[in-house]
């Protein structure tokens, strides 16, 4: 029979640890990244995906999910499960195909640095007037309060010269009082925000993402690059062409995480950003929440990535192309960037 807990003593032996202390905080921390409760995803989000894209393929026709159907292809689940009057889309894509297109527009499309530096110009400008009505008081609040600092200073300059402490008592409770209130407006008033991304993370996007595709061949590393990879796709959307020919990809970027893999953070944060703006459904209102952006390679010009080895416009590089890059605000309105849609067109000449 045990004792009362109360009773318990509980003496720390470091010494007699089996794992180091800092391998078990890491192993705590990558614990609760992936518990089960509480993070707003359902749990069959929440299993480790038994392909690179597994859970992040959509059909374009029904909006439903993409499923393995054979060895090695990926189909429309509803179209199958269901049947053509739920879809008609049954055509499929190989997996070695996808993989090889989403990972070649992965590290050569997205992030190109002209799409990079429209991106940061429109997104500054747009921060800014969001930013405009919040932050216009504060100039005038700054100057008053530096007015009133001065003139405490003149009254303590004036005690110290002689003149008697009582003379000038009100007027300098008067004047503590309005500093105080003052340095709560400014508390309340949003300083300017330095523009915290600049096009010359592109290059580094370019090699992290090198790095990180390299990292899906080696053992030891590949769950962790296999995880930052998927963190930096929100969905790829796969759609039978027009004219009958191969199935369209277009991968649709999670803005996000791209940016900080661009702008150097850790794998664990970049995969963490990706799962915060999954957990909260994307319900931020506003561009200074910047998961509302989405980064599009492909979309609504005629170039696009197809699946079939006969395209003609299969690069060298990998087995697809992309025609155009844009940047769409706000994925549930569908407001797209003007500034940045005239300089994307020239990328794709």
């Amino acid at each position: 029979m045990l004792n009362d807990e109360s009773d318990w003593v509980i003496t720390e032996i470091p010494e007699l640890r089996i794992v180091e202390d800092e391998l078990w905080h890491a192993v705590r921390q990558r614990q609760g990244a992936l518990k089960s409760r509480d993070t707003g995803v359902p749990v069959w989000d929440r299993r480790r995906p038994k392909f690179l894209f597994s859970g992040l393929m959509v059909c374009g026709c029904c909006g439903g999910g993409f499923s393995k159907v054979s060895q090695d292809s990926f189909g429309c689940s509803a179209s199958r499960k269901k049947g053509l009057a739920i879809c008609s889309n049954r055509q499929v894509i190989s997996k070695a195909h996808l993989e090889g297109a989403v990972l070649t527009a992965l590290e050569h499309h997205l992030m190109d640095p002209d799409a990079v530096a429209a991106f940061c110009e429109a997104y500054t400008a747009e921060r800014n007037r969001l930013r405009a009505s919040a932050t216009a008081g504060r100039a005038g609040v700054e100057k008053e309060l530096a007015q009133v600092s001065r003139d405490h200073s003149k009254l303590v300059d004036a005690i110290v010269a002689g003149v008697p402490a009582e003379q000038v008592k009100d007027r300098m409770i008067t004047l503590d009082a309005r500093r105080t209130e003052l340095q709560r407006q400014l508390d309340r008033i949003p300083a300017e925000d330095p523009v915290r991304y600049h096009p010359s993370m592109a290059r580094t996007y370019r090699n992290r993402v090198g790095a990180l595709i390299r990292g899906l061949g080696d053992a030891e590393g590949m769950e962790a690059a296999k995880e930052a990879v998927r963190s930096l796709v929100d969905r790829i959307v796969l759609t039978p062409a027009p004219d009958g020919g191969p199935l369209t990809i277009d991968l649709q970027g999670a803005i996000a995480a791209l940016l900080c893999l661009a702008t150097g953070r850790p794998l664990s944060e970049v995969a963490r950003t990706a799962k915060a703006k999954k957990a909260s459904g994307g319900s931020h209102e506003t561009f200074d929440n910047i998961e509302e952006l989405v980064l599009v390679a492909g979309g609504r010009n005629s170039r696009s990535l197809r699946s079939g080895s006969n395209n003609a416009k299969t690069s060298a590089a990998g087995p697809a192309e992309v025609s155009q890059l844009s940047l769409v605000a706000g994925a549930r309105n569908q407001r797209y960037l003007r500034l940045v849609e005239r300089q994307i067109p020239k990328l794709a000449a």
